[in-house]
């Protein structure tokens, strides 16, 4: 299946999970995001996913340095801060922002009565706002309560090398 022209949108774990190497799920994370460009995909997130990716990211790269080096000096957490802005500028460069209103808010509301997760449930609400013909995740419950198209980034990489 190729995914030219389609609009997929990309939860905000699968574009950690693209950044952080060590990360379970960070090499088919990668996989489909190259795959899905070369394919002409038309890539979404959903714009409150930037401060999570930068943050997340931020996070995990200190993290990362203490779990190697012991500590962490004020030029190596500077340095984390500044590569997680590249990464989430990276995001920004390979795939559109979906914006948000009030009623992408009162959307999250009502999808409580089917997923239980505020967070989650604005992500579903931009699809719903982009048309998204598929949502990429690792989340399983999302995954579970989604009424769009939803996989996760092994799932689309095997539906991409279907020939059909």
């Amino acid at each position: 299946m190729n995914l030219g022209g389609k609009r997929v949108l990309v939860d905000t774990c699968v574009w950690v999970d693209n950044y952080c190497a060590d990360h379970a799920g960070g090499a088919d994370a990668k996989r489909f995001l190259q795959m899905a460009v070369g394919q002409g995909a038309e890539l979404l997130y959903a714009v409150h996913a930037t401060k999570d990716v930068l943050y997340v990211l931020e996070s995990e790269f200190k993290r990362a340095v203490r779990l190697e080096l012991g500590a962490l000096d004020e030029p190596t957490a500077q340095a984390a801060k500044r590569a997680a802005l590249g990464c989430m500028r990276n995001m920004c460069d390979l795939a559109t922002a979906v914006g948000a209103d009030v009623s992408d808010v009162w959307l999250a509301d009502k999808y409580l009565r089917i997923h239980g997760d505020f967070e989650d449930n604005l992500v579903l609400a931009a699809c719903r706002r982009a048309k998204a013909d598929y949502l990429v995740t690792n989340d399983r419950a999302l995954i579970a309560h989604a009424d769009v198209v939803a996989k996760t980034p092994r799932e689309m990489l095997d539906l991409m090398r279907l020939e059909v």
